[in-house]
């Protein structure tokens, strides 16, 4: 991956801009290929599994729609932020303009939190799974782990990310299409799997476990993979990037394959929590996360061990550095170059992924193992706190600066007081920060509404990117 970043280093003119969204012009095959390679990521394949290991088989479906459906529901918003905003970098290079600064920051701090913690995740999945099938201490795998992928994303940025992400996606599937058929050879095919399951489901009194859509599994499981995932796309600042990277006419494009090019290897990865299931392992493990990795060391030849290692390690890092320059790209565009009014320097963007990869990794250090799924459905609860603000922001002329600022902050405190105060199931939670986020924003800028001009937005958009000499076919673009 360093030898890869550092070809496309010398084969590209890198500058901050390009460090950040590459050449606004990137063939809409690779950056979906980037998305697909993003998605795919520790989560794919850990917490995949052991969603279906605690739910049963509907945890497959209900772990694998959520991030297709987000992308689908994206590619609509990128296509009309791009034509509005052609000169963006971020999720905030629109905000300011359409809401002013204060709505610009709130907005951008959400977008900081939710790219800090996906990067956690992808060091939490590689850590657990080298700790728990190698044996390496779990804060030596964390290190290593954040070094290297940090390391070559500091080469060439969002180069790196696109061309070594499109790589990697392809090893992945590979090692997934072979792996998982052997498992599913090992335990007699998939007849016997579910046979297997049946009888586990009897012994554990767990009838359900064969229950495509069973209730307690919508509600407990899907409101909430559904309910942080489903706007995921919206609110990562690394699909933001893509959106501005790609060839104007293929912003649409991108999103839809991208994101639904990653479903099938999530369902493929899921099954392998069934597998858990039939093996008897339900309440033999430290934690659900654990269950891909002891079906492969129980079931293949030790080698096939090094084999899940390379495919979680290039998973983990094909998303680590999305988000890691999802991080960056805020800090230095939404916060630096707005409000100094200084360009970004390369030397300035190296510094501050690197101040990430030590937050983040010093974090997780810190947490030490836990579950990566319970993990992730909890820090999910704070990421639909402002996408009403948004998509209303960006269709409806009427909306307001208070109203995007009180619907986001008024949501997350009622979120937070939710979660820590009350013993309120996660999934109420979830459907309050929607309802309450919507209603919120509607109500208070019908009181007072606005009269948005986005034409205007766009011109000036426009012009700003003729300022930076990049005259842009792209943004005159019919799209």
């Amino acid at each position: 991956m360093f030898l890869i970043s550092y070809i496309v280093y010398k084969k590209v003119k890198l500058d901050s801009s390009s460090f950040l969204v590459a050449s606004r012009g990137v063939p809409w095959p690779l950056v979906a290929s980037s998305i697909a390679a993003t998605e795919l990521w520790a989560g794919s394949l850990l917490a995949s599994a052991e969603g279906v290991f605690n739910w049963g088989i509907g945890g497959m479906w209900m772990y694998a729609l959520p991030t297709p459906l987000s992308f689908t529901i994206f590619a609509v918003i990128a296509h009309r932020t791009r034509y509005l905003a052609p000169n963006g970098t971020t999720i905030g290079s629109w905000v300011k303009t359409r809401f002013g600064p204060s709505t610009h920051i709130i907005f951008c701090v959400v977008a900081l939190y939710i790219m800090f913690v996906f990067t956690m995740f992808q060091v939490i999945g590689g850590a657990s799974l080298f700790s728990g099938m190698f044996g390496i201490s779990y804060t030596a795998a964390a290190l290593v782990i954040g070094v290297v992928f940090v390391g070559y994303y500091l080469v060439a940025g969002m180069w790196s990310t696109l061309v070594t992400g499109f790589i990697q996606y392809f090893i992945v599937v590979l090692v997934l299409v072979i792996m998982v058929p052997m498992i599913y050879a090992k335990m007699g095919g998939v007849g016997n799997i579910f046979q297997m399951v049946s009888e586990q489901a009897v012994v554990h009194e767990q009838g359900n476990w064969l229950n495509l859509f069973r209730a307690d599994g919508v509600i407990n499981y899907f409101l909430l993979t559904f309910g942080g995932w489903g706007v995921i796309a919206t609110m990562s600042n690394y699909a933001w990037q893509r959106a501005y990277a790609v060839e104007p006419k293929g912003v649409t494009k991108a999103m839809l394959f991208g994101g639904w090019s990653w479903m099938p290897m999530a369902l493929v990865s899921s099954s392998v929590g069934l597998c858990g299931i039939a093996l008897g392992l339900t309440g033999k493990l430290a934690v659900g996360t654990d269950v891909f990795p002891a079906v492969v060391g129980q079931l293949l030849p030790p080698g096939a061990s090094i084999f899940l290692a390379v495919a979680l390690l290039f998973a983990i890092y094909s998303t680590g550095t999305s988000y890691l320059g999802g991080f960056t790209a805020l800090l230095a565009s939404d916060f630096y170059e707005q409000y100094t009014g200084k360009k970004s320097s390369l030397k300035m963007l190296r510094v501050l992924s690197v101040v990430m990869g030590v937050l983040v990794v010093s974090c997780v250090v810190a947490l030490q193992k836990v579950s990566l799924l319970d993990f992730m459905l909890a820090c999910g609860v704070f990421i639909p706190t402002p996408f009403f603000s948004i998509v209303f922001g960006l269709y409806w002329k009427k909306t307001t600066k208070v109203a995007a600022n009180v619907a986001t902050v008024f949501t997350l405190a009622v979120a937070l007081y939710m979660m820590f105060l009350t013993d309120l199931p996660l999934w109420i939670t979830y459907v309050t920060c929607y309802v309450l986020s919507a209603l919120l924003c509607v109500v208070i800028s019908l009181i007072k509404p606005d009269n948005f001009d986005y034409e205007a937005m766009r011109e000036k958009s426009i012009k700003a990117l003729e300022a930076e000499g990049a005259g842009d076919r792209a943004a005159k673009l019919n799209m």
